[in-house]
């Protein structure tokens, strides 16, 4: 019953994103910042994800503009290697080289940036292609938290139709939590929350709490504590091994 009552206030087209303000938000750049401003910039950094779809190695360096990601872990029964930078993408299955098509290349840059996109926030919010919108504070129980709604520019991705909230620590700017609608079959929500915060290298990393819920038709923006309350444990993400070595000058 719960579950039904939980369709029954999302199953709501998600309205036209609301006109972005000039330029990010302030809590963006402050939360930028505080889990680790231009150490991003100039870095290294090699970790393990894992979660209920395996575990991945991840190898990211982002020097100014430039950056490199390889990314090693399963795709169904094979065993992918996915390495991608400015200008190329590589591509190995179960040791061997292959050469993607064209029509490929950009579905494997997106697997390859899928991984290391949750690792590495709020910095990824600053890629050119996000747009946002401030929504203000929210109260979560005690916690007061500023909302924000994010989405992309069409055509940047093969889900740049997905649309996001995060919500931050108002003081420090710490990320605590955001939540994301996306299209499949069928297509969902999920909500993730972050603990066990630490800081390696001088950049703030944490774990996620995966919850969600699988239907077509919902809407992000209808996400609350009520809601929340409702979904299944989807699985926990965490972070291991984590190195991250600052760049020559």
């Amino acid at each position: 019953m719960t579950f039904l009552l939980l369709l029954a206030g999302l199953g709501v087209a998600s309205p036209a994103p609301p006109a972005p303000a000039d330029g990010p938000p302030a809590i963006v750049g402050r939360s930028i910042e505080f889990h680790g401003g231009e150490r991003y910039t100039s870095s290294r950094t090699r970790l393990k994800l894992c979660s209920l779809s395996g575990c991945y190695d991840l190898d990211v360096t982002v020097d100014g503009g430039r950056f490199a990601y390889r990314v090693e872990g399963p795709r169904g029964e094979e065993r992918w290697v996915v390495r991608i930078d400015n200008d190329s993408v590589e591509w190995w299955v179960d040791g061997e080289p292959r050469e993607p098509e064209p029509e490929r290349v950009q579905a494997l840059r997106d697997w390859a940036t899928a991984r290391v996109y949750f690792c590495f926030l709020p910095y990824r919010l600053a890629d050119p292609s996000v747009r946002m919108t401030d929504l203000g504070i929210e109260s979560w129980g005690d916690r007061r938290l500023h909302k924000v709604k994010v989405w992309f520019e069409a055509g940047s991705s093969t889900d740049a139709n997905d649309e996001y909230l995060y919500w931050f620590d108002a003081g420090t700017g710490r990320l605590e939590q955001f939540a994301y609608s996306f299209e499949g079959r069928p297509g969902g929500l999920r909500f993730r929350r972050g603990f066990e915060y630490r800081r390696v290298g001088g950049l703030l990393f944490f774990d996620q709490e995966n919850l969600g819920v699988d239907a077509d038709g919902l809407s992000v923006d209808s996400i609350d504590e009520e809601s929340v309350a409702a979904m299944r444990t989807v699985s926990t993400v965490r972070l291991r091994e984590l190195r991250v070595e600052p760049l020559a000058p």
